[in-house]
């Protein structure tokens, strides 16, 4: 496989090729087999930073797939909580996951682009170039098929790099614990105990050096970012692919553009990995290439999804995870059948914003006011708010856990590499209307408070 580079003089691949290699080639073939690839330098340390950006990718040509697609439109977007509390407008959801995705694809082709810096392979070096081409639509998508058999095997290879890669970790986690506790327990004292502990850091020193050999630490950069190159490619075709009739901002996908050049996909049978990636000069366009060469994919959007709430939602407000912890803790305590601690009311009670603490006090007094002359009957009164609370939960509580749920991925993504479908963000509360949100957290609060005092379970009246 091979990037070649368009609309660049002689010169200046030459220049190029001569930091890195003294052949007089102006472009090198890329496969396990070429001169590169054999020389290319090892990702070594790098190896996991590269298994992080695998796993994104995967991750992301997994929740393109058919299945989750249509779980997306017809589950997902169609939940009572997103319905009631986000949208239930196709093209705007849509839209929010289009644009989640290609967030997702930009930060890994950053990477890409990055490891691709330190490969011999001059097309490869320029790696952002192509990317940005590919954004504007100048891609000949023709052979970038989704489900090929190449591209099937290709991911099947990077959840293989992935696996081995993170049993690696977990050896050197594992060696650099031993070796702690030896020096804690033995110090410089010998003995039996002491040598049986040193064999067994030695044996385990051997299984490293093994888990390095077949894992992504003893991979060419040459070769491995040609791999996530491809799979780039074939996730941001994926995406224009799927999300064209809805979004109308992609990107228009042709092999007819005239005015820059082109990236091709095409099969070479003299190629060992069957494939060549190419991209072919069309027109002049050395000006356009010096302006976008040294160009970061990462700030080609001025403003990250996140950042783009209206300003009537939950997100804009820096609410989503405050109201998902209330929303939890108060499901928690309405499924228990343990009693609700004062502490514990009050704990939750402090969660809440000041608006939402006078909102919810209003609501209290005007319940208690409204309801004085039915309180002989608090049993009655006590099943009927768990049955409609019951009813709100169970739109509402789904939505607080995937807000958690996707907190929790972002956070954990520096250690996690379980390379599957990640929850988007319009699942979450982060695009829920706020007065909507607010006025559900009252009711179920107002509902804890009543059950709480009708069947007696404290001394003390009221969430307030």
């Amino acid at each position: 496989m091979a990037w070649r580079p368009a609309g660049v003089n002689k010169a200046s691949n030459k220049s190029h090729v001569s930091r890195h290699t003294k052949s007089s080639s102006s472009s090198l073939p890329l496969s396990s087999s070429s001169s590169s690839s054999s020389c290319s330098p090892t990702l070594q340390i790098l190896a996991f930073e590269t298994a992080k950006c695998m796993v994104r990718l995967v991750a992301l040509y997994k929740s393109l797939s058919d299945d989750q697609f249509h779980r997306l439109r017809n589950g997902i977007m169609k939940s009572p909580g997103v319905v009631t509390l986000n949208s239930d407008d196709e093209t705007y959801l849509l839209s929010l996951a289009c644009e989640e995705m290609l967030e997702n694809l930009d930060q890994a082709a950053a990477i890409v682009s990055r490891l691709g810096k330190k490969c011999i392979d001059v097309e490869l070096n320029r790696f952002d170039i192509a990317y940005h081409n590919m954004k504007q639509g100048i891609i000949d998508a023709r052979t970038l098929d989704f489900n090929t058999e190449h591209v099937v095997k290709a991911i099947d290879q990077m959840e293989k790099y992935v696996c081995s890669t993170s049993v690696l970790y977990a050896s050197l986690v594992g060696v650099d614990e031993m070796e702690i506790s030896k020096r804690k327990k033995w110090g410089r004292n010998s003995g039996s105990k002491i040598d049986y502990f040193n064999e067994e850091i030695s044996s385990r020193r051997k299984q490293v050096l093994h888990f390095r050999k077949i894992s992504l630490w003893n991979q060419t950069f040459d070769k491995i970012v040609a791999l996530m190159a491809q799979i780039v490619a074939v996730i941001f075709v994926r995406i224009c692919t799927v999300f064209e009739p809805f979004v109308s901002s992609l990107p228009c996908i042709t092999t007819k553009n005239r005015n820059f050049n082109r990236l091709h996909y095409n099969s070479n049978p003299k190629s060992p990995k069957g494939v060549t990636f190419r991209l072919s000069s069309i027109t002049k366009i050395d000006k356009f290439i010096t302006k976008i060469r040294y160009m970061d994919v990462k700030t080609e959007k001025n403003q990250m999804l996140v950042q783009s709430a209206p300003e009537n939602t939950v997100g804009a407000a820096g609410l989503a995870l405050r109201y998902a912890n209330v929303i939890i803790m108060a499901e928690a305590y309405f499924y228990s059948s343990k009693m609700i601690t004062n502490d514990a009311r009050g704990y939750m009670f402090e969660m809440l914003p000041m608006n939402l603490k006078q909102m919810l006090r209003g609501k209290l007094k005007s319940h208690w006011h409204k309801d004085a002359e039915a309180r002989e009957g608090q049993q009655g009164v006590a099943e009927g708010w768990k049955a409609a609370l019951e009813e709100i939960f169970e739109w509402l509580a789904p939505v607080a856990h995937d807000t958690m749920q996707w907190q929790q991925e972002r956070n954990l993504e520096q250690r996690n590499l379980d390379a599957k479908p990640t929850v988007l963000l319009l699942q979450t509360l982060h695009f829920s209307d706020l007065e909507r949100t607010e006025t559900a957290i009252v009711e179920i609060l107002v509902g804890l408070s009543c059950i709480y005092r009708y069947e007696n379970r404290g001394k003390r009246g009221g969430i307030c």
